[in-house]
């Protein structure tokens, strides 16, 4: 060891009588008490257990009797019960569409679908004052024949006679008196088991659309083209009275409490209402709202083939709808529509033509109108060389 490792080794121990001591530092070194400044040390100190504290926090649940009502809270007790409550009445109101089985809830109640049915048809009336073809009108006739035969071959009910004239429509070169008859005279809506019809022929020719609700069968005539003629009017017509067979309006009414009741669930859960209104929409509306559109299909292509028309204009008239939403630019994802794409539909109807043409053998009254038909055909081409229909089919 060198004289200066000795030297300061020697600085810090002193002689005494008992042996060598070590010199302390001449700074005192603090006391602490026991029970004195607790909190100094622990904020400045590391612990010696790498655990959390335990700090005192409410629980809404007791995390040793979770299912013990005693120990929850009001908020939610209340939640609880309104979720079993809601449970329990959609359960009590789901039932079963008729025509196809699905099962759907429902608690429109036929009273109040009549109360609805008259509300739908006075604002028709009032927003398209002026507009509406009156029954002697060739286009209203038109319509007014293939509405009766769907409605009659099907023992749905019939059209409404028309009453005198209550106001004047104006058409370019024309001027007709409109129908209009006053308040529906049926104490139950078609659909719910009433079987009055009325009928309105829209002239309007910037509106490609038809639609019924509650009895109330709309056309306009912006529709005809796609339409292209009887068979094709007879597509449309079939597909929205079976819309009001399965009272899909009612559906509708019925199932905007659920999204409602969704979307303020979800948003007690912490989400915005408005973006729960959206999920919910894009969720469960939009999707319910295409089914109901694929399931008026099916239930209108068997109500026009009992009727006797032919089923093959289905899916013709949805391909001509369907080129005439690719120019409109209709997009390609069904999820943001109401109705599915024209594509689907198709591909539907043509899965069911077999069913159809078979639903329209077995009614007696379509084997009466074909040989009718035959014979007409037959008859009126007699004049040009004799080739009726059964010669032109063996010529061809």
């Amino acid at each position: 060891m060198s004289f200066r490792s000795l030297s300061s080794l020697s600085s810090g121990l002193r002689w005494t009588a008992s042996g060598i001591r070590p010199i302390l530092p001449l700074r005192a070194i603090p006391k602490v008490p026991v029970r004195s400044r607790p909190s100094q040390f622990a904020s400045t100190s590391r612990l010696f257990s790498s655990s959390t504290r335990r700090y005192a926090r409410y629980l809404r649940f007791n995390r040793e009797r979770p299912l013990d009502v005693r120990e929850w809270d009001m908020g939610t007790k209340i939640l609880v019960g309104m979720t079993l409550g809601g449970g329990v009445y959609y359960v009590v109101h789901l039932e079963q569409v008729p025509e196809t089985g699905r099962w759907r809830f429902m608690d429109v109640n036929p009273q109040y679908e009549t109360q609805l049915a008259g509300v739908a048809r006075d604002l028709l009336v009032e927003e398209f004052q002026g507009k509406i073809l009156p029954a002697d009108h060739p286009i209203t006739r038109h319509v007014r024949r293939v509405v009766t035969r769907i409605l009659e071959a099907n023992n749905l009910g019939t059209l409404k006679s028309s009453s005198p004239r209550s106001h004047v429509i104006e058409i370019p070169g024309e001027v007709w008196g409109a129908d209009i008859e006053i308040g529906r005279t049926e104490a139950v809506a078609p659909g719910a088991g009433g079987r009055e019809w009325e009928l309105m022929v829209v002239n309007d020719d910037k509106i490609v659309n038809a639609a019924a609700s509650y009895g109330n069968v709309v056309v306009f005539t912006g529709i005809l083209p796609i339409a292209k003629d009887e068979q094709g009017l007879a597509a449309i017509l079939g597909h929205e009275i079976g819309h009001v067979v399965a009272r899909h309006n009612s559906e509708r009414y019925s199932s905007a409490k659920i999204l409602i009741a969704v979307a303020s669930l979800l948003s007690l859960l912490g989400l915005d209402f408005g973006f729960a209104r959206l999920i919910s929409t894009l969720l469960l509306e939009l999707p319910n709202s295409r089914t109901q559109e694929l399931e008026a299909d099916r239930i209108g292509l068997k109500l026009s083939s009992r009727a006797c028309f032919d089923p093959g204009a289905a899916p013709a008239m949805f391909t001509r709808l369907g080129e005439l939403e690719k120019s409109q630019g209709r997009m390609g994802v069904s999820f943001l529509y109401t109705h599915p794409s024209s594509e689907q539909r198709v591909r539907l109807l043509e899965e069911m033509l077999p069913e159809a043409y078979a639903i329209r053998a077995a009614t007696p009254e379509c084997a009466s109108i074909a040989d009718n038909l035959l014979a007409f055909t037959d008859a009126f081409a007699s004049g040009f060389g004799g080739y009726g229909a059964r010669g032109r089919s063996s010529w061809a």
